[in-house]
């Protein structure tokens, strides 16, 4: 899946599980990303970041390369 260009800038709902699903999907390893999603949810790290700092953030941590758009 590619990535929506128009959402880089747009704030992350750590909430929603449409968002969280998203996100995940985009990666090969998804449950791996939605497993991280939920850990830097519970702990406030994602709070009030944006979707291109979220990838740039799983790129750092995890070593996932930010998707494609």
């Amino acid at each position: 899946m590619k990535r929506d260009k128009a959402r880089d800038d747009k704030f992350f709902n750590c909430f929603s599980k449409h968002e969280v699903n998203y996100v995940a999907g985009l990666y090969s390893l998804r449950e791996n990303v939605k497993k991280f999603l939920e850990e830097k949810s519970k702990d406030g790290t994602i709070k009030y970041m944006t979707h291109r700092s979220l990838y740039e953030l799983i790129e750092k941590e995890l070593g996932y390369p930010m998707p494609n758009n």
